[in-house]
C-alpha cells in the first residue's frame, strides 16, 4: 500500500494513540501528508514527531474539536501547513459509560458534542478545502451504532448519528466530487476503551471466542479499511459503512440457545480442506 495515497493531504482527529494514530501511521506510510490532530499541543505534536521519525511528514494540528470555532481552527492549521486537505478523518471520540436512566445529562450532552457535532463542525470546516481537491471525509463510527450496548447508551446513539451524517453528506456534497464513508470498528484491542478489557486475560479471551475470526482487531485493521477509503481504490463508493469487526456483527445466531440434537449439527472446528491433485 506505499504509494496509495502518494502526495495526498489528510488529516485525521484524535490521532495522538490507539486507532487515529494507527490511521495516522498507516496512510503516512501509504504516502500521505498527515496533519495530526489532538487535544492537547504536546499529545499532537508527540504524535507527529513519531512519525517524523521515521522520514515521514506530519505536522500537529492541536485543538477541541468539539467547539465550533476551534474546529475551524484545526481545519485552517492542517491546510496551511499541507497547502490544502485531500482527506479528512473525523475519528475523535469519547465514551462515558452508564444506561440511558444513568447516564447524568452532562455526560450525554459531551458525548453527542465531541462525538456528533464535533464531526459536522470539521466536515463543514473543510469543505472549502475538500471541494477544491474533490477530497473524501472518513468517519470513524461504531459497531454500536447498529447494536446498541446497555453500558454505553450515549456512545451508542451519538455512532448512529455520525452513520447518518455520513450518508448525507454524500447525498448533499456528491455533487461537488466530495465522497463520505464511515469505518464501524467492532471489539478493537489496545484502544482507551478496551484497556480494562484487554488487561484481564480471562475477559480478553472470551472475546476471541465470540468473534467468528476468532481474535479481537487491532488499530491496524481499521487503519487498511482507511486507507482504502481514502484511495482511489474506492472513487465509486460514497455514503457507506464498512463493517470491520471480524464478523461479530453477523454472529448473533450463534449465541441462541439450542437443543443436542440441534448443536450434533454445528461445526466446532473448520472443515479440512482437500487438495486437488492438478495431474
Amino acid at each position: 500500500m506505499t504509494e496509495l495515497l502518494d502526495g495526498k493531504r489528510i488529516l485525521v482527529t484524535g490521532a495522538a494513540r490507539g486507532i487515529g494514530f494507527g490511521i495516522a501511521s498507516a496512510i503516512s506510510e501509504a504516502g500521505a501528508r498527515v496533519a495530526i490532530n489532538d487535544l492537547t499541543a504536546a499529545a499532537s505534536e508527540d504524535a507527529a514527531s513519531s512519525i517524523r521519525a521515521s522520514g515521514r511528514e506530519a505536522h500537529a494540528a492541536p485543538g477541541d474539536i468539539s467547539v465550533r470555532n476551534d474546529a475551524s481552527k484545526v481545519v485552517e492549521q492542517a491546510a496551511e501547513d499541507l497547502g490544502g486537505l485531500d482527506g479528512l478523518v473525523n475519528n475523535a471520540g469519547i465514551v462515558r459509560f452508564g444506561t440511558l436512566d444513568t447516564t447524568p445529562d452532562e455526560d450525554w450532552d459531551e458525548t453527542l458534542r465531541v462525538n456528533f457535532a464535533g464531526v459536522a463542525y470539521m466536515c463543514k470546516s473543510a469543505l472549502v478545502h475538500l471541494t477544491e481537491s474533490r477530497g473524501t471525509i472518513v468517519n470513524i463510527a461504531s459497531i454500536a451504532a447498529d447494536q446498541p450496548s446497555i453500558t454505553v447508551g450515549s456512545y451508542s446513539a451519538s455512532k448512529a448519528a455520525v452513520l447518518s451524517l455520513t450518508r448525507q453528506l454524500a447525498v448533499d456534497w456528491g455533487p461537488l466530487g466530495i465522497r463520505s464513508n464511515a469505518i464501524s470498528p467492532g471489539l478493537i484491542s489496545g484502544t482507551e476503551m478496551t484497556n480494562l478489557a484487554d488487561q484481564n486475560s480471562e475477559v480478553a479471551s472470551g472475546r476471541d471466542q465470540i468473534v467468528p475470526l476468532r481474535r479481537t482487531g487491532r488499530p491496524s485493521d481499521v487503519a487498511n479499511a482507511a486507507v482504502f477509503l481514502l484511495s482511489d481504490l474506492s472513487t465509486y463508493i460514497t455514503g457507506q459503512q464498512l463493517l470491520v469487526d471480524g464478523g461479530l456483527s453477523v454472529s448473533l445466531l450463534e449465541f441462541v440457545p439450542r437443543t443436542d440434537e440441534q448443536d450434533r449439527h454445528r461445526q466446532s472446528d473448520p472443515p479440512a480442506v482437500k487438495v486437488m491433485n492438478p495431474d
